[in-house]
């Protein structure tokens, strides 16, 4: 057994509470919770009491695997993105907002009371490039904003709670039994985007009203944007396809290879341009990664593909080659050209400090306008670039702070990648696996402005699981050879 599973072991059999300052942290949290629940009654909100007891078992829960807040974020964050009224609001405060910023309190308060003696990771240069990037967009916000606290809720919503749901798996540092949960989210997510994605296309009528905002065009599931719903799938079906080359039961390893192949149909269904190229890519790494398994799929699925394609899948075939090749599409193409362009001369004109956060739509059409004249296109578009809005917005030290963390880890994991376990769950095919996950992000956000909460913590979650695997793959130790031990009445070389 290793070191850090008898850590783990060790801290299974300690109390929950540890110490006199545990205790006294825990009687008064219990204190606290007692007034603000008996003030809620008095006050005749009592639902809002019956929820924060209901609450109580599951921050214990969270207390002792923080990785659970993680979990609940990625299963019901897609449902939550169209809160049309007040009690839809309330839970998306409530899971977004609030859950993974009190399971980071409660982390640090059980280290600071001794409640909980998890062995937390150290911050390092990513977190500090973290850091830094938080502290100068609060100060871009406050500078150059003409809105700053309706900015500063955009911000907390879209930079610092994914940012929470990183460090929470950094920090609480996963079991190989709380990583499996991993597995079973990834299951949820694809077949619920999947499913709900298919019955968009085939079967519309079944979809609530709110998730059919672009019927007929793109297949976005729950999450609003066709390329945040790709995100959603390649992070489900990669991590799916790699546990599906492990010893588990047929039927669970089955179960990986439909949800797999369901997220990459998911892919080609969304009709999105950026998402097939994504694919394409990351078709061409599974091939390097597990080449026997993609060849075996493609000689099997192939002649069902075939079969289909001029039955069910005609009509989708028939928009997907629209959408390469139509005058529609290259104008739609060609429009974001001088989008990109005037991004480029924003930042050479604030290379630094940049325009703003949030502040690319007030300035862009100026440093544009000339060339769209020329094209023959005068409307204001938005930003289809997410690092080059952030380039024009925060300038490059915002750039490179933003995408420190992956550069960070990128170099970790070319030096520690032979320390990593060559099979297995948590092994270096898993980190390559994840590593995917990033490059089809990164094809992706080159397309869009990556505004959508699901896929900026899908970003910082993988990146976040990625430092807990380089982590936890420590260097091996240098083996010592013991001396010999010279002879008696005589040197050692005789």
């Amino acid at each position: 057994m290793s070191e850090i599973e008898n850590h783990r072991a060790t801290l299974s059999r300690r109390p929950l509470i540890d110490g006199k300052f545990g205790l006294l942290g825990v009687l008064a949290v219990a204190g606290a919770a007692a007034v603000v629940v008996a003030w809620l009654i008095i006050a005749g909100l009592w639902y809002f009491a019956a929820i924060l007891i209901f609450a109580l078992p599951v921050l214990v829960v969270i207390h002792r695997h923080p990785f659970v807040s993680v979990m609940i974020w990625l299963l019901l964050a897609p449902f939550l993105l169209h809160s049309n009224t007040a009690t839809e609001r309330y839970v998306y405060w409530a899971i977004h907002r609030a859950l993974p910023m009190l399971t980071l309190l409660m982390m640090a308060l059980s280290a600071g009371l001794h409640i909980n003696q998890r062995r937390t990771a150290r911050p390092g240069p990513a977190e500090a490039a973290m850091a830094g990037y938080v502290l100068i967009s609060i100060a871009s916000i406050l500078w150059m904003n003409h809105q700053p606290v309706a900015t500063f809720y955009l911000f907390y919503d879209r930079i610092l709670v994914p940012m929470a749901l990183y460090l929470i798996i950094r920090f609480a540092e996963p079991s190989e039994r709380e990583l499996r949960w991993l597995l079973a989210a990834a299951v949820f997510i694809v077949l619920s985007q999947g499913v709900i994605g298919i019955l968009s296309q085939f079967a519309p009528g079944l979809i609530p009203s709110q998730w059919m905002e672009n019927a007929g065009e793109r297949t976005v599931g729950t999450l609003i944007n066709a390329a945040i719903y790709t995100i959603a799938l390649m992070f489900g079906g990669l991590v799916l396809a790699h546990a599906a080359q492990q010893r588990e039961p047929v039927w669970l390893r089955r179960v990986y290879v439909l949800c797999f192949l369901l997220a990459m149909y998911g892919t080609f269904i969304s009709f999105s341009r950026a998402s097939w190229l994504g694919g394409m890519v990351v078709g061409l790494g599974l091939l390097l990664i597990y080449p026997r398994f993609i060849l075996r799929l493609t000689i099997v699925l192939a002649p069902l593909v075939l079969l289909l394609a001029g039955v069910l899948l005609a009509d989708q075939l028939e928009w997907a080659e629209e959408r390469l090749y139509s005058a529609e599409a290259e104008n739609s193409a060609t429009s974001r050209v001088p989008i990109m362009v005037g991004a480029y001369h924003m930042f050479l004109v604030k290379p630094v400090t940049g325009w703003g956060y949030n502040n690319f739509d007030l300035y862009d059409r100026s440093f544009y306008g000339r060339l769209l004249d020329v094209a023959g296109d005068n409307k204001d578009h938005a930003s289809h670039n997410y690092f080059l809005t952030i380039l024009a917005e925060q300038g490059l030290p915002g750039l490179l702070l933003y995408l420190g963390p992956m550069f960070y880890w990128l170099i970790i994991t070319a030096r520690r990648y032979s320390f990593l376990p060559a099979n297995g769950l948590r092994s270096r095919k898993l980190v390559l696996m994840l590593w995917l996950v990033i490059l089809f992000h990164v094809i992706v956000s080159n397309f869009i402005n990556m505004i959508v909460v699901y896929g900026l913590g899908i970003w910082w979650i993988t990146l976040g699981l990625i430092g807990y695997l380089l982590k936890s793959a420590g260097a091996p130790r240098p083996v010592t050879v013991p001396a010999t031990r010279p002879a008696v009445g005589g040197s050692a070389h005789g």
